[in-house]
């Protein structure tokens, strides 16, 4: 008998050892008067899509399933705002209310913890930049010149100490997804060459996560979209229906301004882009706008609004998944492209670069 309780034990002991291959999520919320709860992940477009329901007993809930990586989620209950998890093949536990989505706790995930601590780094770094920047306001007012150039000099490092932080992070844990999908989102704020030695510390283990795939792919696509390389070829549809692509343009400098009409910036910077076109298409200058759109009706209204722009406009309506996107590298808008008569990259401009010194650089007047 004795032996027979040491062999269930070594089994079982054996049992626990072995990795899960499924998940269940058990929210517990306080607050609620919904009937069901949604499990929801994100799409190429940007839009949370449900997955999954269960239903909801005394603020109570469970999901049940299997990833094949750890991956993001999102939970909505009721009307309050959807909240994340990072879903990975274990005992996850979601406690709090729902009238606080933010101090909502989750339990059980690894990934989550990983990816909390690295937001927590994120966030306080944030913090004392906004400080710095407060300071830095104080001492222009006081006309303190040192002391500003003492201050910016420090606000500028501070991005630096948060990379820093990651890549140590993502050194001491290689097989991090939760690192992963953080360093994700850092692309938006930083140049992937300065993510890449991190990029590459993640093991192979982790090498079909969705994230460390995307970050790769983002990786090789630097590497072929730089300053120049021959500019990606595309396919676009104009708003007169016509077929536009690169050889349009041959023989013609081609600024492609990638914008959209929910975007502010893109408005004002059609104003300055006018004044450009004038000044510069006797000389070659063309302009090419392509909107981010994804409805039509909208598009086609801030197309048309005065005043009127002498250039092509175009768009096919897939919002952030438009492949063009990805083949020059927006992250975001405005932003625009500078193409040489030989289909070579000029220029490749954020939306707080100055076009017009650019392309004064350029034609020389």
């Amino acid at each position: 008998m004795k032996n027979f309780i040491i062999l269930i034990s070594i089994l079982l002991s054996f049992t626990s050892c072995v990795k899960k291959d499924r998940y269940v999520i058990h929210g517990n919320l306080r607050c609620v008067n919904a009937q069901e709860a949604y499990l929801m992940e994100m799409n190429q477009l940007g839009e949370l899509v449900t997955i999954d329901s269960t239903p909801i007993r005394n603020g109570d809930f469970k999901f049940r399933g299997h990833v094949e990586y750890p991956t993001m989620r999102f939970i909505k209950v009721g009307s309050s705002r959807p909240f994340d998890v990072f879903v990975e093949n274990e005992e996850i536990s979601i406690k709090g209310s729902v009238l606080y989505p933010d101090e909502i706790t989750v339990t059980g995930s690894n990934s989550q913890e990983e990816l909390n601590f690295l937001m927590s780094e994120y966030k306080s770094i944030s913090n004392k930049r906004n400080s710095v920047l407060v300071k830095i306001s104080n001492a222009k007012k006081k006309k303190d010149l040192q002391l500003v150039k003492k201050l910016t000099t420090h606000y500028e490092a501070l991005p630096d100490s948060l990379l820093l932080i990651t890549e140590r992070f993502v050194a001491s844990n290689p097989t991090s997804v939760g690192a992963a999908y953080f360093v994700c989102s850092l692309s938006e704020s930083f140049s992937i060459s300065k993510l890449e030695g991190i990029i590459k510390t993640f093991s192979p283990a982790i090498s079909n996560s969705q994230y460390v795939r995307y970050l790769n792919d983002e990786l090789a696509l630097s590497k072929k979209f730089s300053v120049g390389s021959i500019a990606p070829d595309f396919h676009l549809t104009s708003i007169d229906g016509e077929d536009i692509t690169l050889d349009k343009y041959i023989d013609k400098y081609l600024y492609i301004d990638f914008g959209a009409s929910w975007c502010k910036e893109t408005e004002e910077r059609n104003e300055t882009l006018l004044d450009l076109y004038h000044r510069y298409h006797h000389l070659g200058l063309e302009i090419l706008s392509v909107s981010l759109d994804s409805d039509d009706d909208e598009w086609r209204d801030f197309a048309c609004r005065e005043p009127e722009l002498p250039w092509e406009q175009a768009s096919d309506l897939l919002y952030w998944a438009s492949p063009i996107t990805k083949q020059y590298r927006v992250n975001q808008i405005p932003y625009g492209v500078l193409i040489s008569r030989e289909g070579k990259i000029l220029q490749i401009d954020g939306k707080k670069v100055n076009i017009g010194n650019r392309l004064k650089n350029t034609f020389g007047q």
